[in-house]
């Protein structure tokens, strides 16, 4: 009699390299999951491909300041981010953190939102082995992307809008005292296109030279016609503010700061601020006298 030969397997299941039989459950699992991983690589290689111009921009800005172009490093930046004292602002920024001595950059997220706005996270690291945690963030400018801001990240985790956000104490004296002198001076010399020149860009797009001129004016009248009140002025620009209320930064990410001058008659202030560019820049004030 001729041999029979039968072969009882489930046709569904298959055998893998070594002979042994590989169940339909976990070969479609198998499946499954290298799907899912060619999805996720797919994905990922999109967005890195869509961030490439953010990194770009980004590490062509820190080489520029590396070899101390500041020139070319402003070209990084949008409209909106510059005003009369992004240069200083800029040369600040590069010697306060030795950016002279970059190793290199890397950058641990990156994000787009459409149509024209997209953040960097990352970290820049130095020779000497220091690390400095920030956050870029860009807008489009046309077809290319700008700088519109630059934050340096506080240690640990910070939750929506925090303390750890604040400025330190002495930079809050010294943003209020520059705010006060550039007060004073607008009024001593009728330079006002000289101060709006120096406040945020958002302030700009609200209020013109000649808005800003007039609600000025009532201390330039005080400064010309009273002549004892100059050395009140002038007294002002020397002077540490004392603040009165709790500096905070509000929901929508404006800084106020509410203080007075120890002088007589006391001179009281409320400033607010944005961050463009590099740092705050002056977004509204009120000062009573």
């Amino acid at each position: 009699m001729a041999p029979h030969a039968v072969d009882l397997h489930n046709s569904d299941e298959q055998h893998d390299g070594n002979g042994m039989k590989v169940p339909p459950i976990v070969r479609n699992l198998l499946i499954g999951l290298g799907s899912f991983a060619a999805l996720v690589a797919i994905v990922a290689a999109i967005i890195f491909q869509a961030t490439s111009g953010l990194t770009k921009v980004a590490d062509s800005f820190f080489e520029a300041l590396k070899k101390g172009d500041t020139d070319q490093a402003l070209k990084y930046f949008s409209e909106q981010a510059l005003n009369q004292s992004s240069r200083e602002n800029l040369d600040d920024f590069r010697a306060v953190n030795s950016l002279a001595d970059l190793k290199n950059l890397s950058w641990s997220n990156r994000s787009i939102s459409i149509p024209d706005s997209g953040k960097l996270t990352g970290t820049v690291n130095l020779k000497n082995g220091k690390n400095i945690p920030l956050t870029i963030s860009f807008t489009k400018d046309g077809e290319d992307w700008r700088i519109y801001s630059i934050k340096k990240e506080a240690a640990g985790i910070v939750d929506g809008v925090d303390e750890k956000e604040l400025p330190s104490e002495e930079k809050l004296i010294r943003i209020s005292q520059n705010t006060t002198k550039r007060f004073v001076n607008v009024i001593k010399t009728n330079d006002f296109p000289s101060f709006y020149g120096a406040i945020s860009h958002t302030w700009r797009m609200e209020t013109s030279p000649e808005e800003l001129s007039k609600g000025l004016e009532q201390f330039r009248r005080v400064y010309e016609t009273q002549t004892a009140s100059r050395p009140y002025f002038e007294s002002l620009m020397n002077m540490q503010p004392i603040f009165t209320d709790k500096p905070s930064i509000s929901q929508n990410s404006v800084l106020v700061v509410s203080g007075r001058y120890n002088i007589e008659p006391e001179f009281s202030f409320t400033y607010k601020y944005v961050f463009e560019g590099l740092g705050w820049k002056l977004v509204g004030l009120k000062a009573n006298f």
